[in-house]
């Protein structure tokens, strides 16, 4: 059983959350686009690489593909009070 042991030992535990990143999306010849998407991820580095990966896999036969991340945060650290107003109209 200590064989066992020594291999978790070696592995370290990571946890992916849901992080809501906010962008705009700039193709050539396409006027920009203002988009919201959730990605599963254990630190921002995969963060990026995950949303990278999505964008690429969206426009395959895009050339270049700017991005300008408004807003990237884990989805439990999202107040949902803060997406209503105060009509109670509901704004992701």
């Amino acid at each position: 059983m200590d064989d066992m042991d020594d291999v978790v030992d070696g592995y370290e535990m990571t946890v992916a959350v849901e992080w809501m990143v906010e962008y705009i999306l700039e193709v050539r010849g396409s006027p920009p686009v203002r988009s919201v998407t959730i990605i599963d991820a254990a630190d921002i580095d995969q963060v990026r690489n995950e949303l990278h990966r999505e964008l690429t896999t969206l426009y395959p036969d895009a050339g270049r593909i700017d991005v300008t991340v408004i807003r990237m945060s884990t989805v439990s650290s999202i107040d949902s009070q803060s997406m209503f107003e105060e009509d109670g109209l509901f704004h992701p």
